[in-house]
C-alpha cells in the first residue's frame, strides 16, 4: 500500500516536472518568438530610420540648393537694380522706403542709410504734393507713367526728373507696396533749351539777313550825302561836328549790319593742318600791340603745354575767334588786370583746348544764360554778335565753346576743337 502510494507520488512528481518543463519550453519558445519579432521590428525601424535619414539628407540638400538658387537670383536682381542708370525706390504699404538703389542715391545726393526706414515725405519731401509721387499710386492704386516733376537735391538745388510708378503685389495679388522709377532730366532739358534756342536763332537769322540788306542801301546813301555836306561846310563851321556825328553813327550801323550778315551767312571753311600754338601766339602778339597803342593796363600771360598742337582749322576765321575772346576779356577789365591764354590737350586726349580767362568782375547767372544770344551785350558800343559769331565758327569746326564765371571771380572761356 505504501509502495503504491510512493509510486503514485513519484508519478505525480514526474507529471508536475513534465508540465513545468513544458511550460518553460513554451515560455522559452514565446520568448524567442517575441525576441525575433522585436529584432525584426528593430531592423524595420532601423531601415526606416536609415531611409528617413537619407530622405532628410536629400531634403536638406534640396533646401540648400533652393536657398543657394534663391540667393543667386536675389543677388542677380540686386545687381541689376544697382546697375540701372535710373533711380529705383520701393515703399511698403505704410509709405516707408525699403529699397533705394545706387542711381537713386546719385540723383538725389542722399545715401541709402539716410532714407531707408523713413517715409517718402521725410526722405525726399513732397514739394508738389503726393499726387506727383509713389504715394499717389499707393493710395489710389493708379500707376503714373512718363510724368515730370522736380526733386530737391541734398544740397538744396532742384533736379528735373521724369518718373513712373506702379504697385508691388505678391503671388496672391495682395499689395505689398509701390515702386517709383525716376531719371535725371537735367541734360535733356538743357538739350531741349538748346534746340529751342537754335530754332529761334535760325528764324532770327533769316529775318535779320533780309532786314540787313534793306538797311545797307539807305545807309550808303546817308553816308554819301553826309560826306557831300561836309565838303560844303567850312573847316571852322560848327555844323561839321554834327556831320561827323552822322558819319560816325552811319559807320556804327554799317558795322552792325556787316556783323549781322557775317553771322547769318553760311560759313565756307578753308581748313588745313595748322599749329594752333603758333596761331594763338600770332593773334596774342597782335593783341598786345593794340593794348600798348591804346595804353591799356592789361598783362597777358601765356601757358602753352606743348609747342606743337596740330589741328585742322581755317586759320583766318579761327584767328577772329581768338581776337574776339581777347578783346572781350580786356573790355571786362576797364581798370586793367591779367589775361591768361592757355593751349593744351583736352582731358580725353581727343582734342585741343584753348582757354582765355581774365581777372575781371565776372558775370551773374542771368548774364551767362543770355551770353550767346544775338544782340545781347553788356557794352555800350557792342553789337551783341561777337560771341555768337565766334560760336558759329567754332561749331563749324566740330568744336564747342563754353564759359565759366561767377560774380567777383573772373571769367574763363573754353574752346574745344578736335585734334
Amino acid at each position: 500500500m505504501i509502495e503504491e502510494q510512493t509510486m503514485t507520488g513519484h508519478h505525480l512528481n514526474l507529471g508536475a516536472t513534465h508540465a513545468g518543463l513544458q511550460d518553460f519550453t513554451d515560455s522559452y519558445t514565446l520568448f524567442k518568438e517575441t525576441t525575433r519579432r522585436y529584432r525584426e521590428a528593430y531592423e524595420q525601424l532601423e531601415a526606416q530610420f536609415e531611409s528617413l535619414n537619407v530622405k532628410l539628407e536629400e531634403t536638406n540638400l534640396e533646401l540648400r540648393r533652393s536657398l543657394e538658387e534663391k540667393d543667386r537670383v536675389s543677388n542677380y536682381l540686386n545687381n541689376i537694380l544697382e546697375s540701372l542708370t535710373g533711380g529705383v525706390l520701393v515703399v511698403d504699404a505704410d509709405g516707408v522706403i525699403t529699397l533705394f538703389n545706387q542711381a537713386a542715391q546719385g540723383i538725389t545726393g542722399r545715401s541709402e542709410a539716410e532714407v531707408l526706414g523713413k517715409t517718402y515725405e521725410q526722405a525726399l519731401g513732397l514739394e508738389y504734393g503726393s499726387r506727383h509721387s509713389v504715394l499717389h499710386t499707393l493710395e489710389t492704386g493708379l500707376s503714373l507713367s512718363h510724368r515730370e516733376k522736380e526733386l530737391v537735391h541734398a544740397d538744396g538745388h532742384s533736379i528735373p526728373v521724369g518718373f513712373s510708378t506702379s504697385l508691388v503685389r505678391d503671388e496672391n495679388g495682395s499689395v505689398l507696396g509701390a515702386v517709383e522709377v525716376f531719371n535725371d532730366m537735367t541734360e535733356i532739358k538743357r538739350l531741349e533749351a538748346e534746340i529751342q534756342r537754335a530754332h529761334t536763332l535760325a528764324a532770327l537769322g533769316e529775318m535779320a539777313a533780309t532786314v540787313a540788306h534793306e538797311i545797307r542801301n539807305p545807309l550808303g546813301g546817308i553816308a554819301t550825302f553826309a560826306n557831300l555836306l561836309g565838303r560844303d561846310l567850312g573847316h571852322d563851321d560848327p555844323r561839321r561836328r554834327l556831320v561827323a556825328k552822322i558819319t560816325e553813327g552811319v559807320g556804327r550801323l554799317n558795322r552792325i549790319v556787316t556783323s549781322l550778315l557775317t553771322y547769318t551767312r553760311p560759313l565756307r571753311l578753308h581748313a588745313h593742318q595748322v599749329n594752333l600754338v603758333e596761331l594763338v601766339e600770332e593773334a596774342t602778339a597782335f593783341f598786345e600791340i593794340e593794348l600798348a597803342r591804346n595804353h591799356r593796363n592789361v598783362t597777358v600771360h601765356r601757358v602753352y603745354h606743348y609747342p606743337d598742337l596740330q589741328c585742322r582749322i581755317d586759320p583766318e576765321q579761327f584767328q577772329q575767334v581768338i581776337l574776339n575772346l581777347l578783346q572781350n576779356a580786356q573790355q571786362a577789365m576797364p581798370e586793367g588786370g591779367d589775361i591768361t591764354v592757355r593751349v593744351g590737350p583736352a582731358g580725353d586726349a581727343k582734342g585741343v583746348v584753348l582757354s582765355v580767362d581774365d581777372t575781371g568782375p565776372g558775370m551773374s547767372s542771368e548774364i551767362l544764360d543770355k551770353l550767346f544770344t544775338p544782340f545781347f551785350t553788356t557794352k555800350e558800343d557792342g553789337t551783341g554778335l561777337g560771341l555768337v559769331t565766334s560760336r558759329k565758327i567754332v561749331e563749324a569746326h566740330n568744336g564747342s565753346i563754353s564759359v565759366t564765371s561767377s560774380a567777383g571771380a573772373g571769367t574763363c572761356f573754353h574752346v574745344n576743337i578736335p585734334a
